[in-house]
This record gives structure tokens, sequence and C-alpha cells, in this order.
């Protein structure tokens, strides 16, 4: 199962959600120290075509501490992919539906750092899209390659409620005419309800799916 919607929609998840960048044209994880000395692969890190480089970060969290602490890691983790790659950063953030603020920038003097793009999940009516996709997938059997990442977001929006709207998902995705791109976009939701919900919404999420014996 493909865990990274970046790298299974490429630019036609950043074009979805308004973000426009060169073309992605290759994946490179890169290993890297942590302030603890300890080893990390930053697995959501890609090169574009202009040879600089898209690092993706999601964030569930909305506790400020944990936002305080995803600032730290982004300039820790950046500085040291630049170390590595001695290449220029675009870093985008994925905001789980829990966060409806925080700060993008930072500015400690001689420290200064800003991410490039987020992506508020929590500011999109998921409900209204479900209620457009059904529409749009029942006359047509088919979503646009733009689409199909933001009804893999869907589930993590803004909602009425987040089951729900997790049925009205796959739903949508099992009227997909094509099989291959309902399996990515399923397996992609499941994958995504780990990153983007705390421990406890995202596990109903996930047995919510289960129940729905979707293939991995």
């Amino acid at each position: 199962m493909n865990n990274s919607v970046v790298q299974a929609f490429r630019n036609q998840f950043l074009n979805a959600f308004g973000i426009q960048l060169p073309r992605i044209v290759e994946h490179v994880p890169t290993e890297v120290l942590t302030i603890n000395g300890e080893k990390r692969i930053i697995e959501e890190l890609f090169r574009l075509e202009d040879d600089t480089l898209l690092h993706i970060e999601y964030q569930a969290s909305a506790n400020s501490k944990d936002l305080d602490q995803l600032f730290v890691d982004l300039m820790w983790n950046d500085l040291k992919i630049c170390e590595k790659h001695e290449n220029l950063i675009r870093t985008i953030v994925i905001l789980g539906p829990a966060i409806l603020d925080a700060e993008l920038s930072r500015d400690l003097g001689a420290i200064k750092y800003k991410v490039t793009e987020a992506v508020w999940l929590s500011r999109m009516d998921g409900d209204q899209i479900a209620e457009e996709f059904t529409k749009k997938v029942g006359q047509k059997g088919d979503l646009t390659n733009e689409e199909l990442p933001v009804l893999v977001m869907m589930p993590f929006m803004h909602t009425s409620s987040r089951l729900e709207i997790v049925k009205k998902a796959v739903q949508i995705a099992y009227k997909l005419a094509d099989e291959g791109k309902r399996d990515l976009v399923i397996s992609s939701m499941r994958a995504m309800a780990e990153r983007l919900l705390s421990d406890e919404d995202g596990s109903q999420v996930v047995k919510a799916l289960s129940k729905l014996n979707l293939r991995e």
C-alpha cells in the first residue's frame, strides 16, 4: 500500500489544492540525524523539475506544544536535508481537521523560518464536496485526475460527521469506473487517516474502512 498521497498523485495533488510548483520528477527519501542524534528517514521528499526539493509534512494534533515541536522539527530537518542535497527546499504542511489555526513562520532574530504552503483541511467543506462528487460520479462514473486526491482527503475535511463522510467517500470511490483508481484512492485514504487524525479518531476511521471490506 502506498502511504504517500503526494507520491501517488504527484502534481495532481498539489494542483488540486491550489499549489503550483514545477513538475515532481523523483522521489528522494533521505536519512538525516535528529537533534537527539537518532537516524530518521524523511520519506516525503521529492525532487522537482527545476532541481529544487519538495518536503511534505503532516500534522494531526492541534496541541500548542505539538505545533511548536513541528516547527522545531521542520527547521532542523530542512537544514539537514539542505546539507545532504545542497538544493533549495520548498516545505508544505498538510494540517489535519483538528487544526483551526497555526503559525506558518517563525522569526527568532538570527533564525527565520517560513513554511512555503499549507493545506488547511479544517477550512474545506467535506460535506459539500461529498454532495458534488456523489452527483458527478453518478452521472459520469468518473472524476478528473485532480479531483481524485480531493476525494482521498475529503474524509479529513470539516464535516458534520467524520464516520458518515468516510462512508460517503468510499461509496463514491466504488462508483469509479477504473478499478485501479478506486483501489489507489481507498488505500491512500487509509494511510491518511493515520497521519491526519488523532489516535482515537484515526483508529475509528480505519476500523470503519475495514468493516467495509476494503482491500489493501
